[in-house]
């Protein structure tokens, strides 16, 4: 273990870490690969219309593989243990489940009530509405939860934090989080791309003070996931696009910085208010706690 950490520590022009942070975004891809390859070849073979369980299964597979895979390769690649990488049990746990619901659904008041839209509910049966929901927990919730935050908050950062410390252990990852959002969103141009830069980068400092305050990527995990729930699970969608969502807001606002542009809401000002507040009372407590510490030295 010794030699692993040191390896990283003292490689002269960091190449070893970015290798390592190279392959954490592979894995995230070759997870999710994997966990859809045997699915869609059984619908593939039996011509079977997607069902209420596959709203299931696919993520439960997902987050199997992926954990799998981030856990094998930190203890037999780089041979260092887990609760390095923040994969361990957190403290302030009861705070920041509590903020991960009054976080989004702050914006999402903000929406409904303070800006002009039009509000209405779709028609859909029964058996699409428990589709919907069953997505927006397992997928959006629980898959983009677990899986990005053990790659992004777990892997890369501490790599990273080995390597060149905490400061570019938070910037880097949460900039690499943003620009790979890229690849989510419909004809971007350079404006709607500069926009989404800046909202996922302070997305993923706020995820990424959440994981180190509390020393566990399971709370920043927590936060993440319900704020998918929330905003992205076509449960309500506030957006200025025609929606598939069981409920919709249709914002009737043009300005980018109110609707985030090409990528929604997760993007506009008042979510990245809502991401710097977060990020402050992370940071507060993060100084509050390193205080507290240097007075009993």
């Amino acid at each position: 273990m010794i030699k692993a950490l040191s390896d990283i520590q003292h490689d002269k022009h960091g190449m070893k870490a970015i290798f390592h942070v190279v392959m954490g975004v592979i894995i995230l891809f070759i997870g999710n690969l994997l966990a859809s390859l045997p699915v869609d070849l059984f619908y593939a073979i039996t011509k079977l219309e997607a069902s209420i369980l596959l709203a299931v299964i696919r993520p439960v597979l997902e987050i199997t593989v992926l954990s799998l895979l981030v856990c094998l390769y930190i203890s037999k690649v780089l041979k260092l243990p887990l609760g390095d990488f923040r994969i361990c049990k957190p403290k302030s746990i009861m705070m920041w489940s509590v903020c991960a619901f009054i976080l989004p659904l702050v914006v999402s008041g903000f929406f409904v009530f303070m800006t002009p839209g039009t509000f209405s509910a779709s028609n859909f049966e029964m058996s699409k509405n428990i589709r919907i929901m069953l997505r927006a927990v397992f997928s959006s919730c629980l898959v983009a939860g677990i899986t990005e935050e053990l790659v992004f908050r777990g892997l890369i950062m501490h790599v990273l934090e080995i390597r060149w410390g905490k400061t570019i252990a938070v910037v880097v990852p949460s900039v690499l989080f943003g620009l790979l959002h890229i690849f989510n969103m419909n004809s971007p141009n350079i404006t709607d791309i500069l926009i989404l830069v800046i909202a996922g980068t302070a997305v993923g400092i706020m995820f990424s003070l959440i994981a180190i305050q509390s020393n566990s990527i399971w709370a920043s995990a927590i936060v993440h996931g319900i704020w998918n729930l929330i905003i992205i699970g076509r449960i309500l969608e506030i957006s200025i696009e025609p929606s598939s969502a069981i409920f919709t807001y249709k914002l009737t606002s043009e300005s980018k910085l109110l609707t985030g542009g090409a990528f929604g809401i997760e993007a506009s000002l008042p979510a990245i208010v809502g991401y710097s507040t977060v990020i402050a009372i992370a940071f507060l407590l993060l100084k509050k706690s390193d205080g507290k510490k240097a007075d009993s030295l």
